[in-house]
Order: C-alpha cells, then structure tokens, then sequence
C-alpha cells in the first residue's frame, strides 16, 4: 500500500489540506483557532526501572558458566567478559587474568556458548547471573572489565535488568561497541553472526542499549579507545559514553585514548584489551582508586613498553596465535543470518 502524502498549509482561521491518496485528517484546533499541544509521544522501550525479565537460560548452563578464582578480601571481584569469537580463558588467561591476580584482584570468567557470536541479549543472561552471584557470595560489589562486545554486554545488563546496578562498583570497557561500529556494519553486508549485526552502527540492538538512560548512578565508567582502531569505528563515537545528569561517572570526555597518555602510540584493536601495557594501566587505575580512571595518574614509563608488565614475549606470541585460532574458527562455525534478530520482548514499552 502505497504511503499517502499530506501538506498542510495555514490559510486564515482555518487549515487546508492538500491530500494524495487518503482521507482527509485535520488537526484539532485550540481556542482561536491554535492547533492544540500534541499528546506526549508513547515511550518506545522499557522503563529504565522497570524490574528485569526472569532469566530464560537453564540454570543448570548458567551455574556451569561462571569460574572464579580467589584473591584478597578487601577488593572487589573482578568479572572478566571477552569480545565476539574468543572464550574470557583463551582472551585473557596470559594477560589481564594473572595481571589483576598479581594486584590481588579475584577475578571471575564467564563463558557464554558459541564464542559470543550468537544473540547478545541471551549472552546479557549469563553476565546478569554473574554478577548477582559474584555479589551475593562475596557481599561486595563487582568490578566488570570487558573487551569490545565485553565492554558493552554489561550495559544490556545494567539497562534492563535494574537490580544488578547496586551490585557494579565499575564498569571498564576497553574498545566497546558502545553506539555500534560502521565497519562492522560494511562487513555485514552479506550476512553475518547475531552479535555482529547487533554490533554494527544503526542496529536495533544498538538503539536499544543506549535508550532511555546511558548510565547509572553508582558505577563508575571508563572507556578506553584507540585512535589506530579499525574494527570498532569511528573512535571515538563507536565507544565513548556521555556523562548524564543523574548517570555514573565518566572518564574523561566520554572515553580515554591511549594516545591521550602516549601520543603516536600505535594500538589495533585486538592488543587493546588483551595486551597493551597502557590499556592495562588504565583498568588497574579504574579499579584501585575512587571513580573512573585518570590518565594523569599514568607512570610516563608506562609508553615505553608495547605489551602490560609480566605478559613475555613468548606469552604475548602463544595468546595473540590462540585468540587468532579462536576467532578463525568461530567465524567458520557462527550461524550466518540474513538480517538483525529480533529484540526480545521485554525490551518494549509495556511487559510480554
């Protein structure tokens, strides 16, 4: 059916309307003849505090997909979240995971099913799970630290499942698909996994996460880019998070580049959240002092070095092979589709 054409044009007292293809509609007119206040248009997604959905993934999978190890009573648990095509052990076994461990951090990974390829909302399930166990079985808060999808999973979680938003103490996300990449948008033009199609610029995903309300008071945001990025474009919008009144702190301008503390550093995607010796600095800052992190508070020595402190050469070699293998073999594997997934339910104006 072919979409009718209306314009209107204000002649004297009255409305003409010049009308193709439908019934005429007039606006209804306030005294003398002003057109009334339009009504309020109806919300488009959820109430931000609107209580979560009841978690649909058996909880049998749920309790298999968290493991933790234990680290000093005083600090919070750190939850570890990797990107789309490699599990949070072959990311981050070799640097974050013993990195945090030697700064007395426990850290916690959870490993959602086909590599994080398959539907982000589901994945949101296992890291809600995560962080309601991690807090109510250390009685402290959780810190979540996760790379590019990692990095943005979490704020699914803190939109539409409210209770875990006392439960988060930070939030640092190294290279998030935060507003959507353009150039994972380019690579889907022939089809591709769930998580890339709601990771790319424009995507219903995307519009949903950030509705409403970006941040939440209580958690502390740090976003941490490259300008050297090519998968998560443009740098900064793709990532960076705005401060709201009434929202979370945030880090710098709405994202902290490395270049910000060594300039001409050159980081790709991938070395920023599993190697970088400045990334990494920025996350051990987020996570021992008060707030987000500080680029200030950055040792100067720090630009002299291309991988974190105790990650050798052989590491640096073995992990960046096993991640490579990890993202092959899951993009060979992933379930290809035509077009973005439906959202659920629960993320409409009123309940399923």
């Amino acid at each position: 059916m072919a979409t009718a054409v209306l314009v209107v044009v204000g002649l004297g007292f009255g409305l003409y309307a010049a009308v193709s293809g439908a019934t005429l509609r007039t606006e209804p007119v306030g005294p003398a003849g002003a057109p009334a206040v339009p009504a309020p248009a109806a919300p488009a997604w959820a109430p931000v505090g609107r209580p979560g959905p009841a978690l649909t993934v058996p909880a049998a999978d749920l309790t298999a997909s968290l493991v933790c190890t234990r680290g000093q009573a005083d600090r919070d648990t750190v939850l570890l979240l990797s990107g789309t095509g490699a599990d949070p052990d072959t990311a981050f076994r070799w640097g974050l995971r013993p990195l945090l461990a030697a700064q007395g951090f426990p850290t916690c990974l959870s490993t959602a099913p086909d590599a994080n390829t398959g539907d982000v909302a589901r994945r949101a399930e296992y890291v809600v799970h995560a962080i309601r166990t991690i807090a109510d079985r250390t009685g402290r808060k959780v810190a979540v630290v996760g790379h590019s999808q990692g990095g943005m999973v979490p704020r699914w979680a803190l939109r539409f499942w409210p209770d875990v938003r006392d439960r988060v103490s930070d939030l640092v996300a190294l290279g998030p698909t935060n507003a959507g990449s353009d150039a994972l948008r380019a690579g889907c033009a022939q089809g591709c996994s769930a998580a890339l199609w709601q990771q790319s610029s424009g995507s219903r995903f995307e519009e949903a996460l950030n509705s409403e309300r970006r941040t939440f008071a209580g958690v502390d945001y740090t976003v941490v880019v490259s300008t050297g990025d090519t998968v998560v474009t443009p740098v900064p919008q793709a990532s960076a998070l705005p401060a709201e009144p009434g929202g979370g702190a945030v880090a710098g301008n709405g994202a902290i580049a490395v270049q910000d503390v060594c300039p001409g550093r050159a980081v790709e995607h991938g070395p920023l959240g599993l190697s970088d010796a400045v990334s990494f600095a920025l996350v051990v800052d987020a996570l021992r002092n008060p707030g987000p992190a500080d680029p200030a508070r950055i040792a100067a020595s720090t630009c002299t070095r291309t991988q974190a402190q105790g990650i050798t050469a052989a590491e640096l070699r073995q992990g960046t092979a096993a991640v490579d293998r990890a993202v092959a073999r899951s993009a060979a594997t992933a379930m290809v589709l035509p077009a973005e997934p439906d959202l659920p339910c629960y993320t409409r104006p009123t309940p399923c």
